[in-house]
């Protein structure tokens, strides 16, 4: 089991046709983007088609999990009464190495919020929040 950053109480993400492979390869613990068969162009969230040039076909690449903090904001207030004992806490979106663009939502974990930066180096650690369903964080390198 992983470490623990966020309450059994939050809410199960959804899972659609399109992002189930990304799901089904976050339980591995694998960060992965899907890329355009005809343009090579990667892209997040999985869609059915290339917004850039409209292609259905696509494959999976998996990524190192470092990037980039490109933006963040600190949340000080519990949208959720069981986030009460963890407020603040950080959402970033991150940059990620190895797909040019893509940029990725999700909390930045075990950093103090006054110690986040844009430009910080961050890696990928996973939640595993019950059995076959694992969340992506981030943490400083």
């Amino acid at each position: 089991m992983s470490a623990r950053w966020f309450p059994d109480a939050m809410p199960t993400p959804a899972v659609s046709r399109e992002t189930l492979p990304w799901w089904q390869a976050a339980a591995e613990h694998r960060l992965v983007v899907q890329i355009c068969a005809a343009c090579a162009t990667p892209r997040h969230p999985p869609g059915p088609v290339c917004p850039r040039c409209g292609a259905s076909e696509h494959r999976w690449q998996e990524l190192s999990g470092q990037g980039t903090v490109y933006s963040y904001t600190v949340v000080h207030q519990a949208f959720l009464p069981a986030l009460a004992d963890r407020i603040p806490y950080v959402v970033a979106v991150h940059e990620l190495d190895g797909a040019d663009g893509v940029r990725f939502i999700s909390n930045l974990v075990d950093v103090p919020a006054e110690a986040v930066r844009v430009g910080l180096r961050v890696d990928v650690v996973w939640e595993d929040m019950q059995t076959g369903l694992a969340v992506p964080r981030f943490r400083a390198l």
